[in-house]
Formats: structure tokens, C-alpha cells, sequence
């Protein structure tokens, strides 16, 4: 896909983000938000991540400035999926058929987004990953009735953008990213509410075995480097044991209810500084770099 103009509807941290993704690569970007105040803090992300390239970006309060011309349109709104319907509804009605419609979410149907649409077969999912700059995949997520035409589009984009994809052919809650990292979680969080292990340890022993592992194979080829009699065995004596929860976890609502939601509140299940936040994110992307190059020259 040669250089075009991407529409950014939405202009939170996803938003803003991805509008410096193609804004460094030399793509015209409109970042679009009903708050002037959203994009001054947009405006910030996008020049620390695209530098020089920021200062062609349209920031801007209305939509239809945002989507005239638009080759493509990226939207990033909250997880709510009658506002993502009445804005999709009104986008549709404002771009060229050709014109690339993409939502990202992490959790709303792409086919119940698509039912906001004259032509369901348009919409796709693109879903990006938090920090949009850093992290190398995105999911390419189908709705029931998306065009094959629309998913190479999709994947045209991705490449485009420097990044990996996959296709997400079903279109389940979570997709499966989240599948797998909320699978992850439950049992964490498990572990410690048994008195198991601490959160530290349960954190150390993440960072320090499983992430190393994972970063330089997925959990299949694992499977199949460890032997899958052997995996057979464990599974025999773990499986029955794991936590099959469907409740939210009591770690987790037992904070909100408190208010403390993490970074952003100073207190989740540690205690944060602005620095103590700050240094996280760095050496998480920082992290994230590093096992991305060393993949890359494999």
C-alpha cells in the first residue's frame, strides 16, 4: 500500500499513537477528536513519536475535515459499541467506497459493529496493541460478512505500517491475543489469592522464564520442543487443577472498588510514582525493542 491519507477518529493514547505511526512514514494524517483538550494531549504523543513528520498532521474537531480524502479510516473509540456505531454510520456515509473502514477494539464484535453499515462487507477489524509505536502485531479481525478484498487491504496496511499480522478468522470476544493473555491472568491472579506465591514472585516468575521463553517462541513450538508426551503427562496431573473461574477476579474488583486502578491512580497492586510509572513504561518498550530486533535478524 503506497503512501495515502489516513483518518484517526478518536484521539486517546491508541489513536494518537497510531496517527504517529503513519505520520513518521510520511502518510497525510487527521487526527480527529470532539475535544480540543484530547488532541493538545494527542498532539504531544504524536511529535515524540514521529518527530519533525508530526508538524503535517491535522488536529482537528471536526469529523468531516478529519475524513475528506481519506484513503483509510482508523477508529478508536472508546469500548462502547453504540457510540462506535453511530460514528462508523456517520463515517461511512462521508468516505468513497474504496476508502479502507477499520475499527479498533479489543472486545466489541466486528459483526455487531458491522450492522451500523449500508455495506457490512466493508468493515474490518484492525486491532492495535498498547504502545501502537512499539508493539509489532496487529490483529486482523474478520466480522461475518467482511470482503476477502477488504481483508488484503488490511494486511496491505499492516505491512505498510511495519508490522507483523495475524488473521483472526471467528469473531470471538478477546480475538486472541487477549484470549490467551486474560487465560494467563485468571491463573495468576488465582495463585496469589491461594497464597501460592506473592504478586512479586508470580511477576518475577513471568519476566524471568515464560517471557524469555515466549519472546523467542510461541506457545505451540514450545510445546513441541518439549515433547508432546511430555505435555500429555503434565496436563493429565495440571489441567484438572487450574482455575476455571468465569467470575471477575476479587484482586481486581476489590481495587476498583477502592479506586486504585494502577498507574494512573498512584495504586492497583503495586504503589506508583509518576517516575516509578514512567521508568515501567520505558523498560517495557524498551523490552519489547529489543526481543523485536533479535527476532528480526532470526
Amino acid at each position: 500500500m503506497t503512501q495515502s491519507k489516513i483518518a484517526v477518529v478518536g484521539a486517546g493514547t491508541m489513536g494518537a499513537g497510531i496517527a504517529s505511526v503513519f505520520a513518521a512514514l510520511g502518510w497525510q494524517v487527521a487526527l480527529y477528536s470532539r475535544s480540543q483538550t484530547t488532541l493538545d494531549t494527542a498532539r504531544t504523543i504524536v511529535e515524540a513519536g514521529a518527530g519533525s513528520a508530526a508538524a503535517h498532521v491535522l488536529y482537528t474537531t471536526s469529523l468531516q475535515a478529519c475524513l475528506e480524502n481519506a484513503d483509510v479510516v482508523s477508529e478508536n473509540l472508546a469500548e462502547n459499541p453504540e457510540l462506535k456505531k453511530t460514528v462508523l454510520r456517520e463515517v461511512e456515509q462521508q468516505v468513497p467506497p474504496a476508502c479502507l473502514l477499520s475499527t479498533n477494539t479489543s472486545s466489541v464484535p466486528i459483526t455487531q459493529l458491522a450492522t451500523a453499515l449500508r455495506c457490512p462487507q466493508r468493515l474490518i477489524g484492525i486491532h492495535w496493541f498498547n504502545p501502537p509505536q512499539v508493539m509489532p502485531l496487529v490483529e486482523i479481525v474478520l466480522g461475518e460478512a467482511t470482503a476477502d478484498d477488504v481483508v488484503a487491504q488490511a494486511q496491505a496496511l499492516a505491512k505498510a505500517a511495519g508490522k507483523a499480522s495475524i488473521i483472526v478468522r471467528q469473531d470471538c470476544p478477546g480475538f486472541v491475543v487477549n484470549r490467551l493473555q486474560y487465560a494467563m491472568l485468571r491463573e495468576a491472579l488465582f495463585l496469589v489469592e491461594q497464597g501460592v506465591a506473592s504478586m512479586a514472585d508470580v511477576d518475577l516468575a513471568v519476566e524471568s522464564t515464560l517471557a524469555p521463553r515466549w519472546s523467542a517462541c510461541g506457545p505451540l513450538r514450545l510445546m513441541d520442543m518439549a515433547g508432546l508426551d511430555t505435555v500429555k503427562n503434565v496436563s493429565a496431573i495440571l489441567m484438572p487443577d487450574l482455575s476455571n473461574a468465569t467470575d471477575i477476579p476479587a484482586l481486581v474488583t476489590q481495587r476498583v472498588a477502592e479506586g486504585a486502578l494502577g498507574t494512573k491512580t498512584g495504586r492497583g497492586f503495586y504503589l506508583w510514582t509518576e517516575e516509578s510509572a514512567a521508568s515501567a513504561r520505558s523498560r517495557r518498550d524498551q523490552m519489547v525493542t529489543h526481543a523485536r530486533k533479535v527476532a528480526s535478524h532470526d
